[in-house]
């Protein structure tokens, strides 16, 4: 009989945490998906010294969490080196980050995908990578209704808004 009452128990907060997560799946969020009943849509573009070296236009609504499954990715080469901080680069001796350096004409692909969503704004998740390994991991929050940008390099900039017209 002893048993009883801690099984009781686990079986308790088993439950509880499992209504936990599908109350959240459930919860109404922004979601970047191409099914969207009713988008709206982001520009979202990356630039490089200012020029764009990628641009797409993201279908977002509001929707269960569920349905979070916007990606895209694409390669670019840029003709100049790029530095990368705070991935793989260490400032942890308290010294000046010196920074992860990729040369001239390395080949990265980058990737973005919806790493979460909230009522006001979309974490949009990138990462690049070369054949050396990933360089960047990071998160860039995309709201729907203002810009925003995010340094991912020094000179590579990815920036959404709000598209004018469709």
């Amino acid at each position: 009989m002893r048993n009883r009452p801690s099984l009781f128990f686990f079986v308790t907060i088993g439950l509880a945490a499992s209504f936990a997560a599908q109350a959240q799946d459930h919860d109404i969020v922004w979601v970047w998906n191409p099914h969207c009943p009713t988008p709206i849509h982001v520009d979202l573009r990356v630039r490089l010294d200012g020029k764009t070296v990628y641009a797409t236009s993201l279908p977002l609504c509001r929707w269960e969490r569920q349905f979070e499954s916007g990606e895209a990715s694409f390669r670019l080469t840029p003709g100049r080196p790029l530095i990368w901080y705070g991935y793989r680069s260490d400032e942890s001796d308290g010294t000046k980050d010196p920074g992860d350096p990729t040369a001239a004409g390395t080949t990265l692909t980058i990737e973005l995908w919806q790493a979460g969503g909230e009522s006001d704004v979309i974490e949009l998740g990138y990462l690049v990578a070369a054949n050396d390994g990933l360089h960047m991991n990071s998160i860039h929050l995309l709201s729907p209704t203002a810009v925003s940008a995010t340094t991912m390099a020094p000179g590579l900039v990815l920036e959404t808004r709000p598209e004018t017209k469709r």
